[in-house]
């Protein structure tokens, strides 16, 4: 029996999926891909879709192998109590560190954008709070204010693309195809993995949705706007702000709210931006909290994972200040890294997970 009574709804497990596509990659994704395919961003973006499309129907048939059992429970099915239970330890340890790594980020943005004399730990104590507050409501609640804040964070996001385009000038992205092919391969590995590969939380989430026959169509629906969103804003970077820019400012996308001056009148508009980052890298955040405390609470068979909360919520508080020695160090070293864990948690496991299962279905056929 599932020690999680919570259920969620397939359009709440969709708008929880957009939210997690989306997250801190609303900040942070057009750096990234500019940086290693500079003007060409946006072309390695777009071929990153498909492929992205593609790592994400891995993970949903490798949870469609059983879908009442979390990555946890289905790991030990799959490959055996202890290599599952492996396996299991090195989803959490993944589900920590990204929470944590998520808490830096809210932490470092707020501290050197818009409260620049307040202290980091203020607003990651404020943030845990709040996540904290936020689960112990439980997987149901959580979901139902992520339905709550979708149409804010939509008319945010839809609003700042529109009054950016007066300030779109197409010849900041030439020379087209001008990156060198590993320069490009990576821009794309960045594409796939680190938007769609952190998706690979839902492993934890997925169980616990009512399906129905039209829900992998949603998921995939929901997928596709929120590719398209990410590389339009990525676009807008290029187009507004210029390739320079867009690659040594880390919060490009910020920066490109501030530029919106519709007449002089409308303008300063940023505040929008950070309001639709901080609802959608709050939910991401949650989610991959309760990932890690629903995940430990199975591995070590307890009845419930809400007495972990707390003890957990202490952990993320540390383990945020520990991942990095200040932002310089959080944005030059940690990205490179990032995409490899991704990369691993997304494709390499599940793929061996789906190798074996089938493996095992037919011997047992034969």
């Amino acid at each position: 029996m599932s020690i999680e009574k919570d259920r969620i709804s397939t359009a709440q497990l969709v708008i929880l999926g957009l939210f997690t596509l989306i997250g801190d990659m609303a900040l942070v994704y057009p750096a990234a891909m500019t940086t290693a395919a500079h003007q060409d961003a946006w072309i390695a973006a777009l071929i990153s879709i498909p492929l992205g499309l593609g790592t994400v129907f891995l993970m949903v048939t490798v949870a469609n192998i059983n879908p009442n059992k979390t990555i946890i429970e289905l790991s030990q099915q799959i490959m055996g109590k202890w290599i599952g239970r492996v396996i299991g330890v090195f989803y959490l340890f993944f589900f920590i560190i990204a929470a944590s790594t998520y808490v830096r980020e809210i932490e470092d943005f707020m501290c050197t954008q818009i409260y620049e004399g307040t202290p980091g730990g203020v607003i990651r104590f404020m943030s845990i709070v709040l996540l904290v507050y936020g689960l112990r409501l439980g997987l149901e609640t959580v979901s139902r204010a992520a339905q709550v804040f979708f149409p804010l964070f939509a008319v945010f996001l839809v609003c700042l693309m529109l009054l950016l385009l007066p300030q779109v000038k197409l010849e900041r992205i030439y020379p087209i195809l001008n990156t060198p092919l590993p320069d490009m391969l990576h821009a794309v590995m960045f594409g796939v993995f680190y938007p769609f590969g952190e998706l690979c939380v839902f492993f934890m989430v997925y169980p616990f949705a009512q399906k129905n026959s039209k829900t992998n169509r949603d998921i995939f629906l929901c997928l596709v706007f929120g590719s398209a969103g990410l590389n339009l804003i990525l676009f807008l970077s290029l187009t507004v702000l210029g390739v320079y820019f867009s690659e040594h400012n880390f919060y490009a996308a910020y920066v490109l709210a501030q530029k919106i001056n519709i007449a002089n009148f409308l303008q300063r508009l940023e505040a929008l931006m950070a309001t639709a980052w901080i609802i959608t890298t709050y939910f991401k955040t949650a989610l991959y909290f309760y990932a890690f405390v629903l995940g430990t609470a199975q591995l070590l068979k307890l009845k419930s994972h809400r007495p972990l909360i707390f003890p957990v919520a202490f952990l993320i508080y540390g383990l945020s200040q520990l991942i990095a020695k200040n932002i310089i160090f959080y944005v030059k070293e940690i990205p490179a890294y990032w995409v490899d864990w991704d990369f691993t948690v997304s494709l390499v496991l599940p793929l061996i997970l789906l190798v074996v299962h089938k493996v095992k279905e037919r011997a047992a056929a034969a």
